[in-house]
């Protein structure tokens, strides 16, 4: 079955065995009923709530500060048919693996993965074997027409 990574498990929070939700995308987890937990399976999602600006999620069944802390840390995952669709112009991280990359307009690679190295989410883009790596969020990168396409990157970025 083929499983979208969404997230991940923070820290319990309180004593009532909820988890904060750390994810590029929170909004994903939102109206989720289950979800696919790295290494358990799947399971029940209880409640999403927003605590100052954090999602927290209560699975069903755990319902204690030491049963969360067993989940913390994990991935999370959902079917990618169950996410919300993204707002006009906007995309999920996975929609961007195997999409082509032009380079001034010419064809050039493609993005094999999409890291997320803390301050930015970088691409991986492959061509002739060889990976480059390019922030997602740079000016000179823009996500259209089906294609990720790179107009004027800095000297020596796809050397």
């Amino acid at each position: 079955m083929n499983r979208v990574r969404i997230g991940r498990l923070g820290r319990p929070y309180a004593l009532s065995g909820g988890l904060k939700f750390r994810s590029e995308a929170p909004e994903a987890l939102l109206g989720q009923e289950r979800v696919y937990l790295e290494g358990l399976g799947w399971r029940a999602v209880a409640a999403v709530e927003d605590v100052s600006g954090d999602l927290v999620v209560y699975f069903a069944g755990v319902s204690t500060r030491e049963a969360a802390e067993q989940l913390s840390g994990r991935d999370v995952y959902v079917e990618p048919g169950s996410l919300p669709e993204p707002e006009e112009g906007g995309w999920y991280y996975f929609q961007l693996v195997g999409m082509p990359v032009a380079l001034e307009g010419e064809p050039w690679g493609e993005v094999v993965e999409v890291l997320d190295s803390g301050a930015q989410d970088v691409l991986v883009i492959e061509r002739n074997r060889r990976r480059y790596l390019v922030p997602l969020q740079a000016p000179y990168v823009e996500i259209a027409g089906g294609e990720v396409r790179i107009s004027r990157p800095p000297a020596g970025l796809l050397e």
